[in-house]
């Protein structure tokens, strides 16, 4: 320790982390990784993390100190893997969200079986190109099924009607998937809920009737009218 003390008086920071480690002053070697921009490769983490013969507390408040330094330097896979370690589970999936790495986080959410981690997951798979995914289409639906967060379930089944109609102008996979929307309302009885079960069974009835108006190309009279309805209403 008093040699790291010596080096860092010359500025020669990488060199006193390693003392700092070898003495076991984990709090010392972090804060001069943080303060002197000193990078943490994994295998500089894999020394900065204490044994699991020390206090179980302090050895996680050290694993928390070390992700937020690896956070801050933009390492966020490991800063994510320290956080497991330390049982931060919401921060670990935070950071693997930051990192961009897809697989990780449906593995990681996978493994996890916790609502908040769920529905931080699923939050993100919305982010990505779940449109071309069949996995990540399917990883967000699970995801806030077993977060029971409905509202934002059905309002990805409306985001999957409004691709339907805009990009394939398949509007019975559009109102199947409105109809969907609709189930996982019903079973939220908030008010924000109720209003836009109210607004989708609208919807519904709209292009239900759009639908109609389609299939009666052969009786143009038909035709007409159900479009005359539908632009009055």
């Amino acid at each position: 320790a008093r040699c790291g003390d010596f080096l860092v008086q010359h500025q020669q920071f990488e060199k006193a982390v390693d003392l700092y480690v070898m003495a076991k002053r984990y709090n010392a070697a972090i804060e001069m990784c943080a303060v002197n921009r000193v990078s943490i490769n994994e295998t500089l983490a894999d020394k900065l993390t204490p044994s699991d013969a020390m206090d179980p507390s302090e050895r996680k408040e050290i694993l928390k100190d070390l992700a937020k330094a690896l956070k801050k330097q933009g390492s966020f896979a490991l800063a994510s893997k320290k956080y497991t370690q330390a049982g931060d589970r919401v921060r670990a999936i935070k950071c693997l969200v930051r990192s961009g790495d897809t697989k990780a986080v449906i593995q990681f959410a996978t493994i996890s079986r916790h609502p908040e981690i769920y529905t931080l997951a699923a939050n993100y798979l919305q982010q990505m190109n779940w449109r071309g995914s069949m996995e990540i289409m399917k990883a967000i639906i699970t995801f806030y099924t077993k977060a029971k967060s409905f509202l934002q379930l059905a309002g990805f089944y409306d985001s999957c009607a409004q691709v339907e109609i805009d990009e394939y102008r398949d509007y019975d996979k559009a109102i199947g998937a409105l109809n969907e929307a609709l189930k996982y309302l019903l079973k939220d009885d908030s008010r924000t809920a109720r209003d836009m079960a109210s607004f989708l069974e609208k919807r519904i009835l709209l292009i239900s009737k759009f639908v109609e108006a389609k299939a009666s190309r052969r009786d143009p009279g038909k035709m007409v009218a159900i479009c005359e309805a539908l632009l009055q209403d």
